[in-house]
């Protein structure tokens, strides 16, 4: 019992740590997203005969090489778009309010029972104050990615010492512990490994998947803007459940600008996308990894989402997944005899 109140206390007063901490934590966690993808190319190369630091200079300059050439292929276009968006934004605004009015309007034709309609006029103003306050924190939260873009920068360079070093890291990490709980620490260090492992590599795949899909699919449909959506529809699909949606939306939108047709044929491939993912996609890269029931999934998300914003709503099923593993070590794992 007293190995057990041990344990909890110390990853309670992690959490706290952590929590305490969390303005700092962005480049961080981008670093250890970085280095959990790269690192089987660097143990690939290290197997050819390289040392570890040359062997992920090679990858990091197999890695700038490719971003390097997509941006130059896509970003003149996609800074277009965003040009040509950010002036038609108010014009945009304008017809979506005009819809809005006109909709009320038609509901207000209608004669329905006094209770229905205070029901369908509270609802109207929920949605609107609900929609308004998503539009306001992605806003925000585009804000704070531009104003700490000088952060994020420090996160390759975080990565490296994480690749280089990870394994004196944790070696040193264990020293701290006593002797006689350290067998368990390293089995808690393994499962969370196992469980975030096959997890980055295979959100990436799939977020990559999704962004070229909906592109492939608003470029088929003539829908302007396909790049910088398909974009943004990759980048929130990393949030699970959510992530369609609010992907969805900025989509809708702009599809709206050529007809209420066109925005029944983006929603439609949206709902694609998201069924090859979930039916085919996820189950073959990530599989049953995080041993999370969907419930728990959106739970965690809507607490990560709570606490640290757009941040939290990409970081929670990572950390859910490591809080399940601690979780299932105390309560389900039987205590090793001595």
């Amino acid at each position: 019992m007293s190995r057990r109140l041990w344990w909890t206390l110390l990853f309670i007063a992690f959490l706290l740590f952590l929590y305490r901490v969390r303005a700092v934590l962005t480049p961080f966690l981008f670093a250890v997203l970085i280095a959990y993808v790269l690192y089987p190319l660097v143990a690939a190369v290290e197997q050819r005969g390289a040392s570890r630091t040359i062997a992920i200079l090679v990858v990091y300059a197999c890695v700038a090489l490719v971003l390097g050439v997509a941006m130059w292929l896509t970003l003149p276009s996609l800074l277009r778009e965003v040009d040509e968006i950010a002036r038609k934004l108010p014009r945009q605004a304008g017809q979506l309010e005009e819809l809005g009015q006109d909709a009320v309007g038609f509901f207000q034709r209608i004669k329905l029972p006094a209770t229905l309609r205070d029901v369908l006029d509270t609802t109207q103003a929920r949605v609107q104050q609900a929609l308004e306050s998503l539009a306001g924190k992605l806003i925000q939260s585009l804000m704070a990615l531009f104003t700490n873009i000088a952060a994020l920068l420090v996160s390759p360079v975080l990565a490296f010492y994480l690749l280089r070093d990870h394994q004196a890291m944790k070696e040193k990490f264990l020293r701290y512990i006593p002797a006689q709980h350290r067998g368990d620490a390293q089995y808690i260090l393994g499962e969370i490994n196992a469980a975030l492992n096959g997890f980055f590599r295979g959100q990436l795949w799939i977020c990559l998947f999704v962004g070229l899909f909906i592109y492939g699919g608003l470029v088929l449909l003539k829908v302007p803007y396909g790049l910088f959506i398909g974009l943004l529809a990759g980048l929130f699909d990393i949030i699970p459940y959510f992530g369609p949606v609010l992907g969805f939306l900025p989509a809708a939108a702009l599809a709206l600008s050529r007809s209420p047709v066109t925005v029944l044929w983006v929603l439609l491939l949206f709902a694609a996308a998201n069924q090859i993912e979930n039916s085919l996609i996820s189950p073959w890269l990530i599989g049953d990894r995080v041993g999370l029931h969907p419930l728990a999934v959106i739970f965690a998300v809507l607490v990560g989402g709570q606490i640290l914003g757009i941040l939290g709503m990409l970081t929670a099923v990572p950390a859910a997944a490591m809080v399940r593993v601690v979780l299932d070590f105390f309560l389900l794992r039987r205590p090793q005899a001595g």
